[in-house]
């Protein structure tokens, strides 16, 4: 878990070191929020969180957290109505389950590529829809494994902070 751990933070690192300049963007998709920088005039770096799921019924419950990293590459410039980008993201799943006394634990890795669009609404606000596609892998306790080819759409809007 250390490596990971390690990794992550050089990751976030590399993200926060950038020109003044870079242009910040914080967003709201249905189930998550995220944060975006620009590393230069066309790419940018993209963090988000999935708000975390939770339900309880009778005898049982489950709590899911997520979370992913994209490199986005735009293909016109900030300044058009509508930006198209591409480019490929990693995300991950963290889900533990109980029910009539059993628990479970799983954690998903969802690797994607992934192509979509923002459209200006004003100088600071967008709105955005992304498709992604890929493999979806899910290690469960107890050395269980399984994998499915899946799609994955975000939609929400984005604030644009400097």
């Amino acid at each position: 878990m250390g490596g990971v751990k390690k990794i992550l933070l050089s990751v976030l690192t590399l993200a926060t070191l950038s020109t003044a300049s870079a242009a910040e963007k914080v967003g709201a998709y249905l189930l998550g929020v995220q944060y975006q920088r620009d590393t230069n005039a066309t790419d940018a770096v993209r963090f988000g969180l999935g708000l975390p799921l939770a339900a309880a019924f009778n005898g049982g419950g489950f709590v899911t957290v997520s979370g992913d990293v994209s490199y986005l590459r735009h293909t016109a410039p900030e300044t058009e109505s509508v930006q198209p980008y591409y480019g490929g993201s990693l995300g991950l799943l963290g889900l533990f389950a109980t029910s009539g006394g059993d628990s479970a634990g799983a954690v998903g890795v969802f690797p994607s590529v992934l192509g979509g669009a923002n459209v200006n609404v004003t100088d600071q606000v967008s709105l955005f829809g992304e498709l992604g596609v890929g493999p979806r892998v899910i290690f469960v306790t107890g050395g269980g494994s399984d994998w499915t080819f899946g799609v994955g759409a975000r939609l929400g809007v984005n604030y644009r902070l400097r």
